[in-house]
Order: C-alpha cells, then sequence, then structure tokens
C-alpha cells in the first residue's frame, strides 16, 4: 500500500537514495532505515530510492512521485550533481509522464508537466561550465512543445494558429563551447575510414576537401566530464549523430557503467 509521503520523509529517503547510487549501503539497508525510522512502507521506500537512481540516469520510472518530492529531488539533484544531471531527471520525469497518460487509469498530469518546466528553465540557465548547450536546448524546447501539440486535435491547433502573428520570436543565448583536441578527430576519422561507427554505411557525402563526411561524437559527453582521449569517441554519419543526442535510442551512443 501507498503512503503519503511527506519532507521529513522525502529529506531522509533522498538521502539513503544518494548513498545507495554511490555504493555506500546496499538498497536492502536504506529501506531497512526508512522503515524502521520513518514507519515508512516497504513499497514506498523501494520507489523512492529506486526512482531517483532512475532519474539521474534519465530513464523512465513507473512508480508515480508526489509533486512534493519530486521538486525536491529536483532541487537536491540540481544542488548535488549539477545542470547536466537535472536535464537527466527532467527527461525521465516526462518519459514518466507519457507512460501514466498511456495506462488505461492514467491521465495527464499538468502539475508535474509545469515543474518539469519550471525546472528546465532553470537548468538551462544554470552553471555555464557544465556545457550545457543553449541552442541545443532550444531544439529540446521546440521537439517538447511539438509532442505537446501532437497530442491536440487538429482543429485545437487551427485555432491557436488563427490566432497567431506569423512573427518569429528572436532568441539571444550565451553558450560555453570547449576547445577540443584536433588529434583526436583526425585519427578518429582516419580509423574510421570514411564508414559510420554505429550504422557501418559510408559517409553520406564527401566534404570540399574531398574527405568523407564524418562527425565525432564524445560518448561520455565533455559536459559530464568525459575525456577529450580517442578512446571516448565514436566517428557517426550526421543522421547517427542526430540520434545519439536526440533518438529514442541515445543509450546505445553512450558508455554507461
Amino acid at each position: 500500500m501507498r503512503q503519503s509521503i511527506g519532507i521529513r520523509e522525502t529529506e531522509a529517503a533522498y538521502s539513503q537514495a544518494v548513498s545507495v547510487w554511490q555504493k555506500e549501503i546496499s538498497e536492502a539497508d536504506a529501506r531497512k532505515y526508512l522503515t524502521d525510522s520513518f514507519n515508512m512502507n516497504n513499497a514506498s521506500a523501494s520507489d523512492l530510492i529506486r526512482n531517483f537512481a532512475q532519474l539521474l540516469k534519465g530513464e523512465e520510472y513507473h512508480r508515480t512521485l508526489s509533486l512534493l518530492t519530486t521538486r525536491y529531488y529536483f532541487e537536491q539533484i540540481y544542488a548535488d550533481f549539477g545542470s547536466a544531471s537535472l536535464l537527466s531527471a527532467i527527461r525521465a520525469t516526462y518519459s514518466h509522464i507519457a507512460y501514466y497518460e498511456n495506462l488505461p487509469t492514467g491521465g495527464g498530469q499538468p502539475g508535474l508537466l509545469k515543474l518539469c518546466s519550471e525546472f528546465e528553465k532553470i537548468a538551462n540557465l544554470g552553471d555555464e561550465s557544465d556545457g550545457t548547450d543553449p541552442l541545443e536546448n532550444l531544439q529540446s524546447d521546440l521537439q517538447r512543445d511539438i509532442d505537446r501539440s501532437k497530442k491536440d486535435t487538429s482543429s485545437a491547433r487551427n485555432a491557436r494558429l488563427e490566432r497567431a502573428d506569423g512573427k518569429s520570436e528572436k532568441v539571444v543565448v550565451q553558450t560555453t563551447a570547449y576547445r577540443r583536441n584536433a588529434d583526436v578527430i583526425a585519427e578518429r576519422l582516419s580509423q574510421a575510414n570514411g564508414v559510420c561507427d554505429h550504422c557501418n554505411k559510408p559517409a553520406p557525402f564527401i566534404r570540399k576537401n574531398g574527405d568523407p563526411y564524418l562527425e565525432v561524437h564524445h560518448t561520455i559527453p565533455l559536459s559530464e566530464h568525459g575525456e577529450d582521449v580517442l578512446s571516448n569517441t565514436m566517428a557517426l554519419c550526421p543522421n547517427c549523430h542526430k540520434e545519439a543526442h536526440f533518438g529514442e535510442n541515445w543509450k546505445e551512443f553512450r558508455a554507461i557503467e
């Protein structure tokens, strides 16, 4: 049976979940602490611990967290792990919302959607040193809005279009770039020999200088403290590179422990 979780329980659960994530204690020990010290039932304790791990990994979770708990987790993940991890947590939550909406007994979660939108702005305007690219964030925001629009009826979309003035808002963004090691790029492309490391197909076209067009992708992003070394790279065609950043199977391109 699920139970109401207040701020004291949430704070304790977050602390235990972090310790489990960092392999300082076992999940069983964390559950026992929460059930013994806060009279929390075993199912709720498990949900709070396991959902935290899914949030950090950016993966869909199924057991719903309250708005209070989600807000606290977002705030603490941002404080303890940075903007990139907060964006992963938001991605996991959007996946959960979609999962819940598709359940026979599910439905919309406007409060959770609003919370995600609120913290997206915080993450995207946050610590520039984490390498989050505002241009990529604009693309992500657009795709999110497209996904929401698709859920509406055609008549609802056309009603909004009739009210729209057709003018596009100009947005000025600041971004932080990384100075890449040219040797890493050149050697990765040389080893690829014009063939994508993911789909194993030849480069889609030839550059003006005569080289096959491939792009070098970091399997652990530089923004997540990945190293700019040969072993952390793949040579990808543009299509696979876009999939690595925006596709449903993005994890296939990542080096995940």
